[in-house]
């Protein structure tokens, strides 16, 4: 989409999916391999700001926030400051931006998991990102929840992890031609090579260039 002066506005690209099925691992392969071709940000939520880092370290290993409502106030505080500061800089340059978790983590997490209503998510996740939505969303579907507890959410009973995935389930179908639902447990590489064509795919589709 062409935005003032002629530029083309970047492509957002999310990945979602449960802690340990390889979102970092595939976050920083894309970027390595697109790096050389356009401008790439990789960024996690919540963090990318001072703000958001702090958020991050203060819920999920300091503080156990009772309230549902709270947990998502605090995500959507640190996914505001994200947008306005860096990520929509970003895509107002071109930018392709990478992002370990958006807007679909907190429908999965705080609605299907903590039992908030969906459409007041959804709100809220309009206001902190002026609505803007991914261009493509990679969920890495798996139960790595079995594999690695390292943080506060991450220690949440299976019944919580089981209505995450729901949530992510229905979110895919929901909106399937932004959804690209890929199993986790394949190599690396094979993950890897599903997401590339997939970003290329869309790259091309809107005259940003061939990929290699």
């Amino acid at each position: 989409m062409a935005v003032g002066g002629g530029v083309t506005e970047g492509l957002l690209v999310t990945l979602e999916g449960l802690d340990g099925v390889g979102k970092t691992t595939q976050l920083e392969r894309l970027k390595t391999w697109l790096l050389p071709q356009r401008e790439v940000l990789a960024v996690r939520e919540p963090g990318g700001t001072e703000l958001g880092e702090s958020l991050r370290e203060v819920i999920l290993h300091r503080i156990e926030v009772k309230s549902a409502v709270a947990e998502l106030l605090v995500f959507a505080a640190a996914r505001a400051e994200l947008m306005d500061e860096v990520v929509g800089p970003a895509l107002s340059r071109g930018a392709v931006v990478l992002m370990d978790r958006f807007i679909d983590s907190s429908v999965a997490y705080q609605a299907f998991g903590l039992g908030i209503p969906v459409e007041t998510v959804m709100v809220i996740n309009r206001v902190a990102t002026k609505g803007r939505r991914p261009d493509l969303t990679v969920w890495l579907k798996g139960d790595s929840y079995l594999i690695d507890q390292t943080d506060r959410l991450e220690k949440r009973d299976r019944q919580y992890f089981r209505r995450v995935h729901a949530g992510y389930d229905w979110l895919s179908h929901e909106e399937p031609e932004r959804w690209l639902v890929i199993d986790c447990r394949q190599s690396v590489d094979a993950i890897f090579h599903q997401i590339a064509a997939s970003i290329a795919g869309r790259l091309n589709h809107e005259g940003r260039g061939e990929l290699q």
